[in-house]
């Protein structure tokens, strides 16, 4: 299989300046690497990342990929920062900002920040990053076109703007007297291009120059495992070697639509939290072991029963509504023997088949799965909903409609209100 060449890339470069050869994506944020499914032999470039608005790219996850024997380099703004920081690791730096950053010069990430549109919209820019502003600089003071007092004025000038306020307008309002020469700066950078441009479209022109490299080597050891990791390797995990079904969505359509789930889910919570710590016995003795006080209300928020719960004890309740597995995020990292009592593999395969939506349909919108799945799981109040999703091993209301999400909750609910002869 050819390696892939995907690069993320936003407002730093604009679009008809990007060079063919790879697959290019928006400004990569927290998840999109695992979303991939990489092989070892891939090749990564990171320009442009999200930080404010979504959780940015975290330094595991690249390390996760470069444990696989993927290729991932980085270059002129966010991508600068994380290959200097990665460097010792094998991640791979390219242009003038990845070498000010790694030699100590560059370190903020408000330093290589612009505010700008979404990239739906072309990811115009809106503020110029400081970085561009002091190279800028530092160009027009070679060629005499400023002198070092005025230099020094315009970069503090700069310097005390927030990223988001470093528009044009902003700038020359903020030098003040200095305004003519700070509209010299500007000019210089629309017309001459600014570093970070330069340097993004130096690395893509390089690279894509280059033939693939062969795959790394992938580490001995799953040195960089993380929760995010994981989550991401069973969502992409297939059910069986070859099944188009991926094992979370089958372990989601059992969630989801399996009347005894939360039973399943109890024995399974209470057969982890007794691995975890080494108790055994009620669940009550390992809410202890584990540190928590057993339920002293059965009533209580978290302990009371649910049409489904009803039979449990509130211990029973308390232990599967919040079991997570270390370090604490996560409910479930693969598909487990109580998950699947009573069914095979193939037989789990084809019902998902069944009740995923059909190709090309639309799903529905998320307030109207939250409103199905009350309905399927009987849920009464926004609270007795919150506890059926926690008691079938979701995080939260939010996982469950996401992941129902996939499947013909139409059709399902057709289903499960229809006669059992006539399923």
């Amino acid at each position: 299989m050819t390696p892939r060449r995907i690069a993320f890339v936003g407002p730093t470069l604009p679009a008809g300046l990007r060079p063919a050869g790879f697959e290019y994506r928006p400004p990569v944020k927290h998840g999109d690497l695992f979303d991939l499914c990489l092989r070892p032999g891939d090749q990564i470039l990171i320009v442009d990342g999200v930080y404010q608005h979504f959780a940015p790219i975290r330094h595991k996850e690249i390390l996760a990929q470069l444990a696989r024997g993927v290729h991932v380099a980085g270059t002129a703004s966010l991508g600068a920062l994380r290959a200097a920081e990665l460097a010792a690791f094998g991640m791979q730096g390219l242009g003038q900002v990845y070498a000010q950053a790694r030699s100590g010069h560059l370190h903020a990430d408000a330093d290589v920040a612009v505010l700008h549109t979404d990239d739906s919209a072309g990811a115009r820019r809106l503020t110029e990053a400081m970085v561009c502003v002091r190279h800028g600089l530092s160009e027009l003071l070679q060629a005499g076109k400023l002198d070092t007092h005025q230099a020094s004025r315009l970069e503090q000038a700069a310097a005390r703007l927030h990223f988001t306020e470093r528009s044009a307008t902003g700038l020359r309002h903020a030098a003040g007297p200095d305004r003519d020469a700070m509209q010299l700066l500007l000019d210089h950078l629309r017309h001459h291009g600014d570093i970070k441009t330069r340097d993004a479209q130096n690395a893509l022109d390089t690279l894509a120059a280059r033939p693939v490299p062969p795959p790394l080597a992938p580490a001995t050891a799953d040195v960089w495992t993380s929760s995010y990791g994981r989550e991401g390797d069973f969502e992409h995990r297939p059910l069986k070697p070859g099944s188009a079904v991926g094992a979370r969505l089958a372990l989601a359509c059992l969630q989801l639509f399996a009347t005894d789930f939360p039973d399943r889910h109890r024995a399974y919570a209470l057969r982890m939290a007794a691995a975890t710590t080494r108790t055994t016995g009620t669940a009550g003795r390992l809410l202890a072991a584990a540190g928590f006080a057993p339920a002293t209300r059965p009533h209580a928020r978290l302990a009371r029963g649910t049409e489904a719960t009803a039979h449990w004890t509130a211990d029973e309740r308390l232990l599967a509504r919040t079991f997570r597995l270390p370090p604490g995020r996560l409910v479930y990292q693969d598909l487990p023997a109580e998950a699947v009592t009573g069914t095979t593999l193939d037989e789990l395969e084809q019902r998902c088949r069944r009740l995923l939506l059909p190709p090309g349909a639309h799903p529905l919108p998320t307030p109207q799965r939250h409103t199905l799945l009350r309905q399927l799981w009987q849920a009464g109040s926004d609270h007795d909903y919150r506890l059926c999703a926690l008691e079938r091993g979701f995080r939260d209301t939010a996982e469950a409609a996401r992941l129902a999400g996939a499947f013909d909750l139409a059709l399902i609910t057709r289903l499960l209100r229809a006669p059992a002869a006539a399923r």
